[in-house]
């Protein structure tokens, strides 16, 4: 390519990204101008560096591909993820078509650079190493409101070759207790790298898939309603274990993988 050709492209570029800039922040939505500025950045990546794909479970039956996940559902939701890049919440978000307020390990908040950006999107900080009370009372509070959480189980981003590392079942704690379902997502081709901030420099091709919402069983819902008059501040583990993992396999399914077995992470935690 010539260097006049070259100027050419980036020039039209530059025009197309300004373009696309303008239009996400005079387009209707949910989100606030402060949010739209911070996010319409990433939303140009999202579209045109990682070329996001959004898939739809078939049970969601058929809609408008440019309806969002807040379209489909009303109320709150937990959403749950696989998570192989440190840009799998951009993903989400752009799948949900609304906030999502992520679960976030506190120790990002008090990055220079990080720290501002997860306060303005709203995250919830907790603490990596163990139960945060505060963080989950939070989380609960939010999505009985309404709002979407965004959590993913592995804790971790998967380096391995296997399509999960083990799960904690927090995710489901909170959905029940705030009486919302969870929502099982799969993201193929997420780009990533040995650095935080390696994804924003590769280009992919990828894919989310969207699950159907998943409502807690039964017992467990009345459990978690019986938690509201009661001195205890336990579910039962067996059942919250059980409902994350059968809500993964449903994402893993979807995603054509099969015969996988899904991990849960040692007891070493409390549901309140």
């Amino acid at each position: 390519m010539s260097d006049g050709w070259a100027v050419a492209f980036l020039v039209a570029a530059g025009i197309a990204y300004v373009g696309l800039f303008v239009y996400l922040l005079t387009r209707k939505g949910r989100y606030t101008t402060a949010e739209r500025l911070l996010y319409a950045p990433v939303y140009v990546l999202a579209r045109v560096l990682w070329r996001v794909e959004i898939n739809w479970d078939p049970s969601w039956g058929e809609r408008s591909n440019h309806e969002m996940l807040r379209d489909r559902i009303s109320g709150g939701a937990v959403l749950i993820a696989n998570h192989r890049s440190s840009v799998d919440p951009f993903f989400v978000q752009l799948a949900a078509g609304d906030r999502v307020h992520w679960m976030v390990a506190g120790e990002y908040f008090k990055h220079f650079l990080f720290g501002p950006l997860l306060r303005s999107y709203q995250a919830i900080p907790t603490n990596r190493g163990g139960f945060d009370n505060a963080s989950t009372k939070r989380a609960i509070r939010l999505a009985s409101e309404g709002g979407m959480v965004g959590m993913f189980p592995e804790g971790r981003i998967n380096r391995t070759v296997a399509p999960m590392l083990s799960i904690r079942p927090g995710a489901a704690m909170v959905a029940a207790r705030a009486g919302v379902p969870l929502v099982p997502i799969w993201i193929i081709g997420a780009p990533s790298g040995n650095q935080v901030y390696s994804a924003l420099f590769r280009a992919a091709h990828v894919r989310v898939i969207v699950g159907s919402p998943c409502r807690a069983p039964s017992s467990l819902a009345q459990d978690a309603l019986l938690l509201e008059d009661s001195k205890s501040n336990k579910l039962s583990r067996t059942e919250t274990c059980e409902w994350i993992t059968c809500t993964i396999k449903q994402a893993m399914s979807l995603a054509q993988i099969e015969g996988e077995a899904v991990q849960v992470a040692g007891k070493d935690w409390v549901a309140s």
